[in-house]
């Protein structure tokens, strides 16, 4: 887990402009890692130059060690930099310091991620290394084969390969967008980061999308489209390579979630889930595992002790909420008495609106609920501790079935075979008609009748304009209920209709990990081998075996798990007291709600409205507080951001 950025330039520019854009790109990434810091300069007229840049001194003698200082080797000879900042997870040592080159001094890498597959592509392709490091192995196999390489790694990844020969920048991210990476091109200029805020600034553009404010009011969606105008996102999947001297760039699709469908091997579920957890398990610092009482926590847990030393501690992090009836410490400590070790608990019901403001300043997101505050307070806990590494089950939804948007969509072909099924579903009858029916309906509307509907139910909030820009769905229109599935874990990468339930909650990991240098691991989420097995692939019966919901993941894990939580039918997921959280600390978000900044996107009476009668606002309206609140709180930082 790191920090990555970098420009190339494509007209001469003085040592002022180069030192002023190292410093703010690598202040904006800093707290991704405080391990070492790297920059190289790639020159017009001679071989990449590796500087200092936070340490004065490297013992190693590698090609790639800097031995000059930053400022004196800045000047007009400069065209372009990779900047790096870093959090040692794999082979901490110094020789794994980036800006990394191959062996030949073509390559050069800067590199956020892991690639949990390295010892076993270091054996099959014969690759002579001087480190242990993940990072070389990538970029020896970047050597090898270019972006042929990319479907055998396995892993999450964002990162930028310089090739010095073509003077050529190649920006990739990994199949599911667990690591983040934005970009904007200019005429003269490319430049990539690992975060937004220095790309706002280098663009020159101060404003915000409203389009991305809509979504986040609204729907709660944080990533469907690009906040800033300027600052473009690469999709997860994807590669793009900017040509300096030709002024353009190539635009690619690497993965294609869509031949999962060719790929007609059905492998053993805990078999293929053991070899992923095992891979993820290399760490050469502490590991810690989220226990949220939920099968999925549960089953990677039940996994990896297996595999771990018997005479270090195991550390587990909850969130529980006692007096609530969200609260799940009961099903956590069933999990507990199984596998010994220390539990952390962060309590839900002690957030208060510091915590929601230190989210927002840390992560440069309005928090979209409660739940994203927890999580940001499970982080810190977990990083206080020691454990650098977090092992999470999200994306086990998304490729078993979990969902009850799985069995509204699957009413429709299923019927007769899921009625028998339904005292184990995590939604009644009752509900997923309604449910159904609501969507269906939506589904036929043109999308002119669609923005008259919202005009009517949305149109005290937002600007009509507003809402007749926005086309994206919450629900999509689909075919069955694999395209539901696919698009869920994929998002857009497998169609453009999907905004990625799986992806957003991928990147608040990131973002929340991140604030306080915590890697998060996912192996129903990052892994190669699971979706291709069975995302997709079965009915809901089948994935429900014996009746319950994932049903196939369940009775895999059958003989290793705690009984009740096999026979666990609700399912809570991640949640809070969200209602009495907002009723609580609501009233001191005043000025961030009537912040003159959300006046072009948020009815003002509304929110005075809003004000003067808090303590009888409906649940749709306490949502929206809190949504609109934490908006304006992250509009007031961007001011004050920008002002610096």
């Amino acid at each position: 887990m790191c920090g990555i950025a970098g420009i190339s330039i494509t007209i001469e520019k003085d040592a002022p402009f180069w030192k002023k854009w190292i410093y703010q790109f690598s202040e904006d990434i800093e707290h991704r890692g405080y391990d070492d810091a790297g920059v190289m300069l790639s020159l017009r007229s001679s071989d990449p130059l590796p500087v200092q840049w936070g340490k004065e001194h490297y013992s190693s003698d590698l090609q790639y060690m800097p031995q000059k200082a930053l400022l004196p080797s800045i000047s007009e000879q400069v065209n372009g930099m990779l900047l790096h900042r870093r959090l040692s997870i794999i082979a901490p040592t110094e020789r794994a310091h980036q800006p990394m080159c191959d062996a030949t001094g073509r390559y050069w890498i800067s590199y956020n991620g892991e690639i949990f597959n390295y010892i076993e592509l270091r054996s099959q392709y014969n690759i002579d290394t001087v480190t242990d490091s993940d990072t070389e192995v990538l970029l020896e196999m970047w050597a090898k084969m270019e972006e042929k390489c990319l479907p055998l790694l396995d892993g999450f990844f964002a990162f930028c390969i310089y090739d010095s020969k073509e003077n050529t920048y190649t920006i990739v991210r990994d199949r599911t967008g667990v690591k983040p990476l934005y970009y904007t091109k200019r005429s003269d200029a490319f430049a990539f980061s690992s975060e937004e805020t220095s790309l706002r600034k280098f663009t020159g553009f101060d404003s915000v999308n409203p389009q991305a404010m809509y979504l986040h009011v609204k729907h709660g969606m944080s990533d469907a489209v690009n906040w800033f105008d300027g600052v473009e996102t690469l999709k997860p999947g994807h590669w793009l390579k900017w040509h300096p001297n030709l002024r353009n760039v190539i635009h690619r699709r690497w993965y294609f979630p869509t031949s999962l469908h060719s790929f007609n091997e059905q492998g053993d579920i805990r078999e293929l889930l053991e070899e992923s957890i095992k891979r993820r398990m290399r760490s050469d610092v502490p590991i810690g595992f989220a226990m949220s009482g939920g099968l999925d926590s549960t089953a990677i847990v039940a996994l990896a002790s297996k595999h771990l030393d018997p005479h270090e501690q195991t550390h587990f992090f909850s969130v529980i909420s006692k007096g609530s009836n969200q609260d799940e410490s009961e099903w956590q400590e069933k999990v507990l008495s199984a596998f010994p070790g220390q539990r952390h608990t962060i309590d839900a019901q002690s957030m208060d609106t510091s915590d929601l403001e230190n989210l927002i300043v840390k992560t440069r997101r309005p928090a979209v609920a409660w739940n994203n505050v927890a999580h940001f307070l499970l982080c810190k806990q977990v990083r206080d501790t020691g454990v650098t590494v977090l092992f999470n089950g999200q994306g086990a939804d998304e490729i078993f079935g979990g969902y009850p948007d799985h069995f509204v969509e699957a009413w429709k072909a299923e019927k007769n075979d899921l009625l028998p099924l339904m005292k184990d579903w995590p939604i009644e009858v009752s509900k997923l008609k309604g449910v159904a029916w609501k969507r269906n309906l939506r589904k036929s509307m043109s999308q002119n009748w669609k923005h008259r509907l919202d005009r009517y139910l949305w149109g005290d909030i937002f600007p009509v304009d507003v809402i007749e820009q926005n086309t994206i769905e919450l629900h999509p229109p689909v075919k069955n209920l694999a395209d539901l599935m696919l698009g869920e874990y994929y998002g857009s990468t497998y169609n453009q209709k999907f905004y990625g339930r799986l992806y957003q909650m991928l990147l608040w990991e990131d973002r929340n990990g991140m604030a306080f240098q915590l890697e998060s691991r996912n192996p129903f989420a990052d892994d190669m081998l699971l979706p291709m097995h069975f995302l997709g692939k079965k009915s809901l019966k089948e994935l429900s075996e014996n009746g319950r919901s994932k049903g196939l993941l369940r009775e895999a894990v059958k003989d290793i798990i705690p009984k009740p939580i096999y026979e666990r039918a609700d399912k809570k997921g991640f949640t809070v007291p969200e209602k009495a959280l907002i009723q609580k600390h609501g009233k001191e978000w005043e000025e961030w709600l009537m912040t003159t900044q959300l006046d072009e996107i948020i009815n003002r009476r509304t929110r005075e409205r809003w004000v003067t009668k808090f303590d009888k606002l409906s649940n749709r309206d306490l949502l929206a507080y809190f949504r609109v609140s934490t908006l304006g709180r992250f509009l007031i930082e961007l001011k004050e951001n920008d002002g610096k």
